[in-house]
């Protein structure tokens, strides 16, 4: 009588992959909120990688000197506006959204004029009351966490200068260990590469764009703060679905109840017109000129990727969505493909 016994090593292996996933889960608690430093530095490296290969060709750039200066490039051309751009927003909104009387007051204008143009009792004053501490609440929590934002900007750094400097033999390991055919390992890190570099473009691009045209109509039919104004509708364009509408709106009905009729109505077309086009043409027409994305992917990705990895979430989010789709193809490539079941023959 034969027992089933386990080998020795067969048991060394499975108590060393329960001190692996052990240990990687002690590290993932303590270091989880560094995941987005990772995923930037991978976007920035698939952006650049051809500029530096480019550099250390032409100019026979060593790696490191051509990855510092592309490193440099993009602090100087991304980080440093936008992070004035940020600061100059959050310091201009904090006394504003300090002083509940200024909230209460531009928001019982708006309510007033609904309720007596249109017949709408959208804004309560309790509702009110709550807007205004959401409000209050976002800025503070945006303030306490620019210390971990600095923190995971300098990771993100250095997370990109040693992917910058390994990435061909990084690429080279994960061609040969994905569990794929050589072919489907292609697709799969092709697509990472097409799907990162269209939303990289994309959506800071489309956000620049659909800001600058609401500002310039900000400007032209006379609101204050037209620079803030605009830098929040690029900021909002972002924000899956609402888009630049949770900002200009609520400016256009400002407008109709405090400025001359002319004045709301123009901006409101403006608006809803030039800076509505930006939104709903140029980002799906560049997402599907750079990726061959189709739109639905584009929505569901940037929320689902908001919710998991935050602001880097615009990127990967629809990354996720499309790597999904291809895994699932990859699957049926790779293992056959589901046919129609046979009919029985009729023997005579």
């Amino acid at each position: 009588m034969t027992t089933n016994t386990i080998h020795p090593s067969k048991i060394y292996q499975f108590i060393l992959i329960g001190v692996i996933l052990l240990l990687a889960w002690v590290l993932w608690k303590q270091l989880s909120f560094l995941f987005p430093s990772l995923l930037g530095a991978i976007a920035l490296y698939i952006l650049l990688k051809d500029p530096m290969l480019f550099m250390m060709k032409k100019w026979n750039m060593k790696d490191w000197i051509a990855a510092s200066l592309l490193m440099l490039a993009t602090l100087i051309i991304i980080v440093v506006p936008s992070f004035f751009l940020i600061r100059m927003v959050i310091f201009r909104l904090e006394p504003l959204l300090s002083t509940p009387d200024f909230l209460t007051e531009i928001f019982n204008q708006i309510n007033t004029y609904l309720h007596d143009e249109l017949g709408l009792a959208i804004i309560t004053q309790e509702s009110l009351m709550k807007i205004s501490g959401q409000l209050t609440q976002f800025v503070k929590e945006i303030l306490s966490g620019t210390l971990r934002q600095v923190a995971i900007l300098i990771f993100m750094y250095l997370l990109l200068f040693f992917i910058m400097i390994n990435g061909r033999k990084l690429e080279v390991f994960l061609r040969r260990n994905l569990p794929f055919s050589h072919e489907n390992r292609g697709k799969v890190l092709d697509e990472v590469t097409i799907m990162v570099r269209s939303n990289a473009i994309t959506i800071p691009l489309v956000a620049l764009l659909q800001g600058s045209v609401a500002m310039l109509g900000y400007f032209i039919f006379g609101l204050r703060e037209a620079l803030l104004l605009g830098v929040l509708t690029m900021i909002s364009s972002m924000i899956p679905m609402i888009g630049a509408l949770l900002v200009y709106l609520p400016v256009v009905i400002y407008t109709l109840a405090t400025a001359p009729l002319t004045a709301g109505i123009g901006l409101g077309l403006w608006c809803f017109l030039l800076v509505g086009f930006v939104d709903n043409i140029a980002r799906f027409m560049l997402q599907k000129k750079l990726a061959g994305v189709h739109p639905i992917i584009t929505v569901l990705g940037v929320i689902v990727g908001t919710k998991l990895f935050g602001l880097i979430g615009l990127i990967f989010g629809p990354l996720t969505i499309t790597l999904f789709v291809v895994l699932i193809k990859i699957y049926f490539n790779e293992f056959g493909h589901l046919s129609t079941p046979r009919r029985p023959t009729i023997q005579k």
